[in-house]
């Protein structure tokens, strides 16, 4: 079992949302106005300077889901690579 945490500029929630769906992405959860500073992203600190923000998804899913979901943000990477979209995969040791 994987955990993909993804974190995504709020200007493409309607498209990270959409792509949960279409893949079948029924439990996650959600961070919204989180903030950070990305390599190819820049900064979103949600501040007057740089007054963009992000949201953030975690969702725990089987090996092979995770690896559907990856190729689904590094699509979503090719085409909108400026607004900022990164996907994280760790293992997941337990769920109770």
């Amino acid at each position: 079992m994987k955990m993909v945490f993804i974190v995504y500029n709020v200007a493409v929630n309607d498209e990270v949302m959409e792509m949960l769906d279409q893949h079948g992405v029924e439990t996650f959860t959600k961070w919204e106005h989180v903030t950070g500073v990305g390599k190819a992203s820049g900064p979103h600190l949600d501040t007057h300077v740089w007054p963009a923000s992000n949201s953030a998804i975690a969702t725990a899913t089987s090996d092979d889901k995770a690896k559907v979901i990856v190729e689904a943000v590094r699509e979503m990477r090719r085409t909108m690579s400026a607004e900022g979209v990164k996907a994280f995969v760790m293992p997941v040791e337990e769920v109770t």
